[in-house]
């Protein structure tokens, strides 16, 4: 960047913008980036001060003290330690000096620090200033587990929050929250009193995403709510609450991907106005649920091959028609194995107009082998369908089979098939691509 005038006599024009405008040019700068920019002139010298916008990243953080090459001397603090507090040193300064100005956004990620009582009162501290100063977006990534209840909950200008901790809410005695629209929790413990008084206390809330939070809650309502994601990998059954119901009339998009022990045998989904979903739940195979009902009326679906394998080999009877579906996509089903479930599924779609397969290959050649009566064609009847786009993974042995069952399949419709197929070796790791194209 030019200073106010370069050699030439030329005027430095960045600088004639207003503070405004040059406040967003600095958006897009780390906070240390920021606050080295009061060099440039006289102009820029206080600019930072007032800067709405508080990015600040260690592991962006350029730490000009000395690395070490060879182990620390004895009383010496490790090189990420130093770095650590000179972090925190620069945050805390850069916060006391700045002037009494409201924020919009404020953002803090540190995952590097260490659980210790001193960077616990540092977070706690950051986050008061964010909430006192009226910040429109908080963003706060760390790992060690620090109390919540400084105020985030109960901050009336939040808009959009986004907390990626290890900690618990479930001792938050109230939710206050009348402008937020967005809410992303990545491992916070939550339970049902936190959704509860979430969806009471944030009347306008719009986007939540929930990713390894746990899943000590059975219900889920909300009248706001148009976009819901939830990701939950536990592999052990450690808690008596599963999820039974998600009431969201007025949901549009549906992101749900979680371990069985998450879900309940009896999952209902209320979702009238449901237009995209993606399922993604490693169910097994004795296990029953009603998400296909529940999803029944959109018009995207994105589903595992493992779901429609579990799904529709214990719900054949009660697969619900699909009127709506103009965009399916399966990821991961052998079509050798379970070509009379997708087959079955396809006819519940009868106006399907694109179609993505991801094939792969059984793992145990006995086991395709074992299964290649199963390919009794049943046409798919749709007469819409106007694209089918295939991944094929494996060794490529099936690969005739799989074209010529996809072309059986697809012959009333006329579709075009695209095919790319991906060489997995499996054991060498090594992926060659080729490509085929069948009209």
């Amino acid at each position: 960047m030019k200073r106010a005038r370069d050699s030439r006599g030329e005027k430095d024009r960045i600088s004639s913008l207003s503070d405004h405008l040059i406040h967003l040019i600095m958006s897009f700068l780390t906070a240390q980036e920021a606050v080295r920019t009061c060099i440039l002139s006289k102009r820029w010298k206080n600019l930072w001060t007032t800067l709405p916008f508080l990015d600040f990243d260690l592991s962006k953080f350029e730490y000009e003290g000395e690395f070490y090459d060879s182990e620390p001397e004895f009383g010496e603090p490790e090189p990420q330690i130093n770095k650590c507090m000179r972090f925190r040193d620069f945050v805390s300064t850069t916060l006391l000096l700045r002037q009494a100005s409201e924020l919009h956004t404020f953002r803090l990620s540190c995952r590097e620090m260490s659980s210790s009582p001193m960077y616990n009162i540092f977070v706690r501290s950051c986050i008061l200033y964010a909430v006192k100063h009226s910040s429109q977006v908080l963003n706060i990534n760390f790992s060690i587990d620090c109390p919540l209840s400084l105020g985030i909950f109960t901050c009336g200008s939040l808009v959009d929050v986004s907390l990626y901790c290890r900690t618990s809410v479930h001792k938050i005695k109230a939710i206050k929250l009348p402008c937020l629209r967005r809410l992303y929790l990545k491992e916070t413990y939550i339970n049902q009193d936190f959704i509860d008084k979430l969806f009471s206390g944030s009347p306008v809330l719009e986007f939540l995403h929930l990713e390894n939070c746990g899943t000590e809650f059975s219900t889920l309502n909300s009248q706001s709510l148009k976009y819901l994601e939830i990701q939950c990998y536990c592999w052990v059954d450690t808690t008596d609450k599963r999820m039974e119901l998600i009431n969201t009339p007025n949901l549009l998009s549906f992101c749900y991907s979680i371990c069985p022990y998450a879900m309940g045998h009896n999952m209902h989904l209320q979702m009238q106005n449901l237009t995209s979903a993606s399922i993604n739940s490693y169910l097994p195979y004795n296990f029953r649920s009603n998400i296909l009902i529940g999803v029944s009326n959109v018009q995207n679906l994105n589903l595992s091959g493992e779901e429609i394998k579990a799904l529709l080999e214990n719900e054949l009877s009660n697969c619900p028609e699909f009127s709506n579906l103009k965009d399916l996509s399966v990821d991961g089903l052998c079509l050798i194995c379970h070509s009379n479930l997708l087959a079955y599924f396809l006819n519940h779609c009868p106006n399907l107009e694109e179609l993505s397969l991801h094939h792969r290959d059984c793992f145990s050649p006995e086991k395709v082998h074992g299964n290649v009566e199963l390919l009794k064609i049943t046409p798919f009847k749709g007469k819409r369908l106007e694209k089918v786009e295939v991944k094929f993974v494996g060794a490529g042995k099936n690969f005739t089979r799989v074209m010529k069952y996809l072309q059986d399949i697809t012959e009333e419709s006329g579709a075009q098939i695209n095919v790319t197929s991906l060489y997995d070796s499996y054991r060498g790791m090594d992926i060659l691509e080729q490509d085929w194209q069948h009209v």
